[in-house]
């Protein structure tokens, strides 16, 4: 694919005027070093003699969120594969301009409130046609109530037209990101966290509903049924201690290997999805207003977990950070509780 041509001078001169001002960012110069050549094979062959790696022009972390901006004329930029970290999803929206994303084979074109998420372990290129805006968000993968095969299913899909979560996702996405500096800290954080819930829903509805099958297909839409009934099952008993895969299955008069055969087929484990369920549940604990007096030990044995150093391990696993430092940064400041363990 031909790299677009640069945009008009009037359509410059518009594109700037119509956002000059607006930005909340003051200075945005895009940097840029050469792809290395292992890493040019997924781009067209028309782009890879030049092309570059482009760094963020602004850089910031919120809570367990990576956002990056970059602004500027026309130009190709390549995002880079993070291959140093653990795995996580990549978001991007534009607040202004319009750019064909391309990714192996595949290429779509997005403009202002267009949502496309990308693996962070395979780089990706967008030719912005004309001057524009572009937010990227950093997702870390196990902050996520998804399973795997909902993750792949999720960064494979090419658009959004007609998803019901990306039409409200894509907009809500961009405006916060667009006037995220206005927000309160703690306002600013329970959004974050509204992010990572959205990811979660439009993963669900990227894979294909075994419900939704054609005539016939009864197994998959009883299999489907078995498996909402389980985690209906594991939601309303996430403090019971006692809660396992063999208990799961008793209560579903199934044996535990069928159980975990169900599992397979969403690319998670049983005791996975067991473990991430509770600790969402406590995040949402620790962050919840008038809970400063709650102590950790506690929030972690109203989810089930054995002791606070337990859960405390757990918790820096999936979110990167203690549950003390996740609520000092969603606590309002002044507020007081000691909240300790």
């Amino acid at each position: 694919m031909n790299p677009m041509p640069p945009p008009t001078a009037t359509a410059t001169a518009t594109a700037i005027g119509r956002d000059a001002g607006r930005t909340p960012y003051p200075d945005l110069t895009l940097t840029s070093r050469r792809v290395p050549a292992h890493l040019r094979s997924f781009l067209p062959a028309q782009a890879r003699a030049g092309a570059r790696f482009t760094g963020p022009a602004q850089v910031r972390t919120l809570g367990l969120l990576g956002l990056s901006t970059y602004r500027g004329a026309a130009r190709s930029l390549v995002a880079s594969a993070d291959g140093t970290s653990e795995p996580h999803l990549v978001l991007g929206v534009h607040s202004f301009g319009r750019a064909t994303l391309v990714r192996g084979d595949g290429t779509v074109s997005r403009g202002p409130d267009d949502l496309f998420v990308c693996d962070g372990a395979v780089p990706f290129l967008l030719h912005e046609a004309t001057p524009f805006e572009l937010h990227l968000v950093r997702v870390p993968r196990l902050a996520l109530a998804v399973t795997d095969r909902q993750a792949r299913d999720l960064t494979g899909r090419t658009d959004f037209a007609g998803s019901p979560v990306a039409s409200v996702f894509g907009p809500f996405l961009r405006q916060f990101l667009d006037t995220l500096p206005e927000y309160a800290p703690r306002t600013a954080l329970r959004l974050a966290t509204t992010i990572t819930g959205f990811v979660g829903s439009l993963a669900a509805e990227a894979v294909p509903d075994p419900r939704r099958q054609e005539p016939g297909s009864e197994p998959a839409r009883e299999q489907q049924e078995l498996l909402d009934r389980v985690r209906s099952y594991v939601d309303a008993r996430l403090g019971d201690r006692t809660l396992t895969p063999a208990t799961v299955a008793g209560a579903q008069h199934i044996s535990v290997r069928y159980l975990h055969k169900l599992f397979e087929g969403q690319g998670c484990t049983v005791g996975r999805w067991i473990r991430h369920r509770r600790l969402e549940e406590a995040r949402r604990d620790l962050a919840a207003p008038g809970s400063a007096g709650v102590t950790v030990s506690a929030v972690a044995r109203r989810w089930g977990f054995a002791n606070a150093t337990h859960f405390s391990r757990s918790f820096r696993a999936a979110y990167g950070m203690s549950p003390r430092e996740w609520r000092s940064r969603t606590r309002p400041s002044g507020a007081t509780g000691s909240g300790a363990g």
